[in-house]
């Protein structure tokens, strides 16, 4: 699909979804759509993207805005091809409306037009005024560490006494290719697993997943959500398991290009059960927390749920949760 067709299919059905859900509230939810939101808010990862993308959810059927978002979406689907791929898939053969008028459009593309100088206008005055001393100063997002992580105990328990929880070091690496998806029985007793190879319900994922930061630390396999709070103010992602004992992640917390003042809290379920967390921490703005559960023995699902502590509409503060390398551990074979 062209590029412009696309950003314009995406956007439409972006807006159209986004009214229909201020209307009616939860009850307009689209698992298919909101994943298309995520993915284009984990691209949009920047300032000046954000603020697009946030005067678009707060005025979604705004043709200005609309038209802003539809151009700087077209740009980015120009430089990255790959993304294209995941937001048609993601799109489900939803198609554009038809072009409104011609001499309609000309206006509006000259509002857009308008719209993007002032926004670019704005951002590059507040980055001269943090760089004078100002307040509101970005985060830093340079430089970034790397933990260093020691190879898992995956051979078969001898005699030895099995090491304690506090002793079981993170995993590197992939499942032993003789493993069964989701099953500790058929890993070693403590053998870790990193969270985002186990399944997903549908093989569809709501977060991210991959190498990310937390506040400047880079964590392997991580997985994280795109949160904003004027309108995402919380996701989740369940994943299917059994016969394992522990979860343990390495640090929860916002990324480096997150709003400096953003809030999370980090929530874990077990099962069925999306009321009463086995796990919670709150991660105040510039935090980092490790976080740890222990799960049942009949567990078959664990859901991680991130939330905006607070939700504030003045201002729109966006940015990414992050759960740094979680892992599960195995019970083994009974």
């Amino acid at each position: 699909m062209d590029d412009d067709v696309l950003a314009s299919s995406v956007v439409h059905a972006l807006s159209q979804y986004v009214i229909r859900k201020n209307e009616v509230g939860a009850t307009a939810f689209d698992a298919q759509l909101g994943g298309l939101l995520g993915h284009l808010e984990a691209k949009l990862a920047g300032p000046y993207p954000q603020e697009i993308l946030a005067r678009f959810l707060a005025n979604p059927a705004d043709p200005v805005e609309v038209e802003t978002l539809r151009l700087h979406l077209a740009r980015e689907l120009r430089q990255d091809p790959g993304f294209g791929r995941q937001l048609y898939s993601d799109l489900g053969g939803r198609v554009v409306a038809p072009p409104p008028d011609p001499r309609k459009r000309k206006k509006v593309v000259a509002g857009a037009a308008g719209a993007v100088v002032l926004l670019l206008l704005g951002f590059v005055a507040a980055r001269a005024f943090t760089s004078e001393g100002g307040e509101a100063a970005p985060p830093p997002s340079t430089t970034t560490s790397t933990v260093l992580v020691s190879p898992p105990v995956t051979t078969t328990p001898t005699t030895t006494a099995r090491p304690s929880s506090s002793s079981v070091s993170p995993p590197t690496g992939s499942v032993p290719p003789s493993a069964i998806a989701g099953d500790g029985s058929s890993l070693a007793a403590d053998a870790p697993v990193w969270l985002a190879q186990l399944p997903v319900p549908n093989n569809s994922w709501v977060f991210d997943n991959g190498d990310h930061d937390v506040q400047l630390t880079q964590h392997q396999e991580s997985v994280w959500a795109s949160l904003n709070s004027c309108y995402t103010t919380s996701r989740e992602q369940q994943f299917r398991l059994k016969n394992f004992k522990r979860l343990e992640v390495t640090a929860v917390g916002t990324d480096s290009t997150s709003d400096p003042q953003l809030a999370v809290k980090f929530q874990v379920f077990v099962n069925s059960d999306l009321v009463k967390p086995v796990a919670e921490v709150v991660v105040n703005p510039g935090e980092a927390k490790p976080l740890k559960a222990d799960l049942p023995q009949n567990v078959f699902a664990i859901t991680l749920r991130s939330s905006v502590t607070t939700p504030d509409k003045n201002p729109c503060r966006a940015g990414k949760a992050v759960w740094g390398a979680p892992y599960v551990v195995a019970t083994g074979a009974a």
